[in-house]
């Protein structure tokens, strides 16, 4: 695995990085996907298992499909307004919509997630309103360690988190190490 870039979402605020191999930043690439229903329809047909379990309630794939793409229109929107008004407000920042990934830990460069329903954003924490996006996923099962792609999200996160404390990256200057 290899960044090749940081792009800024909302100066300042939002970031996101690029994967070796990949056309598009995570934000950017999350987003494609949870809005492609030819992509959605392979996941859930793939995870039709994690998808009948009672929790969803009988959700079908269609209504499966429907769910995600207008929740992820609303979440891509809720995501760079925060970013922006967090840049004004320590009301409504970033913070408040991310949470860290493991109870207690809190603090600098610490992993977080946001979430609606079953679609996650991981990231990074470097302040308050700063955060660099790692990945994101359609998190269907109890865990992160249940699944393939989760697992993945969670080695993204190391990786992402490893590149922003040891890099000299010059695209890098929104990163204060202390």
């Amino acid at each position: 695995m290899k960044i090749i870039d940081t792009f800024e979402l909302v100066e300042d605020s939002l970031y996101s990085v690029q994967y070796e191999n990949e056309e598009l930043n995570e934000f950017d690439k999350c987003f494609k996907l949870w809005n492609d229903p030819i992509y959605l329809r392979e996941f859930f047909e793939e995870n039709r298992k994690d998808l009948e379990n009672e929790f969803w309630r009988g959700i079908t794939i269609e209504q499966a499909i429907l769910k995600t793409r207008e929740e992820a229109e609303f979440f891509e929107q809720e995501l760079l307004e925060i970013a922006e008004v967090g840049k004004t407000s320590r009301n409504e920042t970033l913070s408040t919509l991310f949470e860290p990934l493991s109870k207690g830990i809190m603090g600098s460069y610490e992993k977080d997630k946001a979430k609606v329903s079953w679609l996650r954003i991981y990231a990074i924490r470097i302040d308050l309103n700063l955060f660099v996006i790692s990945g994101g996923a359609i998190k269907l099962t109890a865990t992160m360690n249940e699944t393939e792609s989760l697992i993945l999200e969670l080695n993204k996160l190391e990786f992402t988190k490893n590149y922003l404390l040891n890099t000299e990256d010059d695209n890098l200057d929104f990163v204060e190490i202390t």
